[in-house]
């Protein structure tokens, strides 16, 4: 676990994987990069982040507003500066428009689809497995729609993702401490652009410590053999003998010298660069007549602000209800013969086996005491339990960075659920799934309009409960029919299988992240819950 990926030696598996990586980050840059300019008006909070953007490629960030504290015109203060400066960069670059406004938002998006590959090795995959993490990260809904709005949280996301990546690569590269404050760089950025950019601190922290943890622990036994070791560190959960890819790692020495040194080091790199890099962000608010007392009642106001939000909102929704994709936000939306819209929301079948996913990690762990998915499952409850004690105003969208670790977690599971192998014909099923799951998709919306919208209207909201109860209860048995003994043997090809669903369909959402036009009847058929509306 959190041991060092092993380096693939055949240079042309090697180069294939590298192709494979390049082809899906070109079409995901070309499908966010599609139309970008539509709509060519400001939609959703674009109307405070873009016109800020804006503000800051003018120079109206003084003193002259209605409070000397505000930065000028702004009027996103009450978060910090390093995602309206990516912003007002694309301004500056493509002038006051719509592709001006969005196109760092594609950069930072398909930033984030470039970790997700090197991320699944470093979390224990092997390199099928984690190139399929890519393509579920890939064919998220969410991350397609918050790399085309001009918006903070998929800033947050690309330096919360690299700020994971670095510490990763700091406990497995030889605990360089280059790596170490290029992590808390990474972080701080995080923070300069939304404070809950901090949860990529905590997350890197934790990154660190299990790694010293589990080194520290395997350098207690040098003297076993290799089989001993193996055995033992199954039977401590650190990874089954029946997973090659999480096998298929090799241990970074434990670092060595003085602890209170090291501790010095990780407070330099995870709490002072990020504090200067958090003022850093302001560099413009105090060039242009600020004082370090207005920054003091800055904070002060964000402070009240973050903790205190308390407005009404139709598409607010309570944090445990995000990963099972209860409540999306629609961020435009127009029409009456042909609907034109554009909606955050994540891949339901991803997120819901994620969500199992994040079940099986904790009874594995308990039960089996097998950690394999741990790695990823922690970072996911790290980044998003802490949403769960927050009181203020929230959306489904705040899961952006969590998001590419939920795509890890699933392949890492399919892998688990294989045996770690990849059947001979497995890519070919996981493709025709996929086109299965995009031509086909249909029925399963008008099951969902029958289930959860016909027998509500006909029978009262009870039914509608029936139907939920229907649904997770038909999830229930298809986990324990995946999981049956007699179907062992098929689990490599299933679990391809299962993949290819979750990517393709995808295809059924791109119409409303895209602002496509659709009709009437594909709206009833997409929208497969009340609370998608």
């Amino acid at each position: 676990m959190l041991a060092r990926p092993r380096h693939i030696d055949d240079p042309v598996r090697r180069h294939g994987y590298a192709l494979a990586v390049a082809l899906v980050l070109l079409l995901s840059t070309a499908l966010r990069l599609w139309q970008l300019s539509t709509p060519a008006e400001m939609m959703f909070d674009e109307i405070y982040y873009a016109k800020d953007g804006k503000a800051i490629v003018d120079g109206r960030v003084g003193t002259g507003g209605d409070y000397r504290w505000a930065a000028g015109d702004e009027v996103s203060w009450p978060h910090p500066e390093m995602g309206k400066l990516a912003i007002a960069g694309g301004i500056l670059l493509f002038g006051d428009r719509a592709f001006g406004w969005r196109l760092p938002a594609v950069l930072a998006g398909v930033g984030i689809l470039a970790c997700v590959y090197p991320l699944g090795r470093r979390l224990g995959l092997g390199p099928p497995w984690a190139l399929l993490a890519l393509l579920l990260a890939a064919a998220d809904p969410l991350g397609i729609a918050q790399s085309r709005i001009a918006t903070l949280d998929v800033f947050v996301a690309f330096w919360t993702v690299l700020c994971v990546l670095l510490a990763l690569r700091y406990v497995q590269e030889g605990w360089r401490p280059a790596w170490l404050f290029a992590a808390g760089a990474a972080g701080g950025m995080a923070v300069g652009t939304k404070w809950s950019g901090a949860l990529a601190l905590v997350a890197a922290a934790l990154v660190i410590a299990a790694a010293w943890v589990v080194q520290r622990r395997a350098a207690r036994a040098p003297d076993e053999e290799p089989g001993d070791a193996a055995t033992a560190a199954s039977d401590a959960g650190l990874g089954p003998p029946s997973l090659p890819p999480h096998a298929e790692a090799v241990a970074a020495a434990p670092p060595e010298g003085s602890v209170a040194l090291r501790l010095l080091a990780l407070a330099a790199a995870l709490a002072a660069a990020p504090a200067g890099l958090y003022l850093l962000s302001y560099s413009l608010y105090f060039l242009a007549g600020h004082t370090v007392a207005d920054f003091i009642e800055l904070q002060r106001q964000m402070l009240v602000f973050n903790l205190n939000l308390d407005a009404t909102h139709t598409y607010a929704s309570l944090a445990p209800t995000w990963i099972v994709d209860y409540r999306p936000v629609w961020y435009y939306f127009e029409g009456t013969e042909t609907y034109y819209g554009v909606i955050a929301i994540g891949n339901p079948l991803l997120w819901w086996s994620a969500t199992v996913s994040l079940v099986a990690a904790a009874v594995l762990a308990l039960r089996r005491r097998s950690y394999v998915l741990l790695p990823a499952a922690g970072v996911i409850v790290v980044l998003y339990v802490p949403w769960f004690l927050t009181t203020r105003t929230s959306f489904l969208y705040y899961m952006t960075p969590v998001a590419p670790f939920m795509a890890v977690l699933v392949a890492a599971a399919l892998c688990l659920f294989a045996g770690g192998v990849v059947p001979p014909r497995g890519w070919a099923a996981a493709a025709l799934a996929a086109l299965a799951a995009a031509v086909l998709w249909r029925p399963l919306g008008v099951g969902a309009a029958w289930l959860f919208w016909e027998l509500p209207r006909r029978g009262g909201a009870a039914l509608g409960w029936v139907g939920v109860a229907v649904g997770v209860l038909a999830a229930v048995a298809l986990v324990a029919l995946l999981l049956s003994p007699r179907l062992r043997t098929r689990r490599p090809l299933t679990a391809l299988v299962l993949a290819g669903l979750m990517i393709g369909i995808v295809v059924a959402f791109v119409p409303i992240v895209l602002g496509l036009p659709i009709s009437p009847r594909y709206f009833e058929h997409i929208m497969w819950f009340p609370s998608w509306i």
